[in-house]
């Protein structure tokens, strides 16, 4: 009587399995965590464009306004204007501040426009200066 042999040499062993499987979990983690961490960086740069853009509207409309339109006791109108006009979010916040320097006897006024949002639990601020020059109306302003 000749007896077979019932254990074969081919094939994997479970070490061999798990070890493979080790292996493909470690590279798997590795560019799941690459493509979250691109995707956050995504998200923050388009929240940052689109702060961008609402505070190029802002100071395009304030470019646009008169001497005596910029002023302090128009400004709260004057924000919630912008908020409707533009469409900004209640999530951003709109702060304009006015500064009169007193060696300017009242010709120059600085504008500050800040716009604040709130981003994956970071506060965040674009702030902005322009000047309102007043201009004058001579009598030697004939060309």
């Amino acid at each position: 009587m000749e007896f077979t042999k019932l254990k074969s040499n081919k094939g994997f062993t479970i070490q061999d399995l798990v070890i493979a499987l080790t292996i493909i979990l470690l590279f798997t983690s590795t560019i799941v965590t690459g493509f979250i961490t691109i995707y956050k960086m995504q998200l923050d740069t388009k929240m940052d464009s689109i702060a961008s853009l609402f505070l190029v509207q802002i100071m395009e409309r304030i470019d646009k306004l008169g001497y005596t339109e910029v002023a302090e006791g128009k400004l709260d109108s004057l924000i919630s204007q912008m908020r409707s006009d533009f469409s900004i979010p209640s999530n951003f916040t709109l702060d304009i501040k006015i500064e009169q320097d007193d060696t300017t006897k009242n010709l120059v006024k600085t504008v500050h426009v800040k716009l604040g949002y709130v981003f994956q639990n970071k506060d965040r601020s674009i702030s902005v200066k322009t000047l309102k020059v007043k201009e004058f109306e001579g009598e030697n302003n004939e060309k």
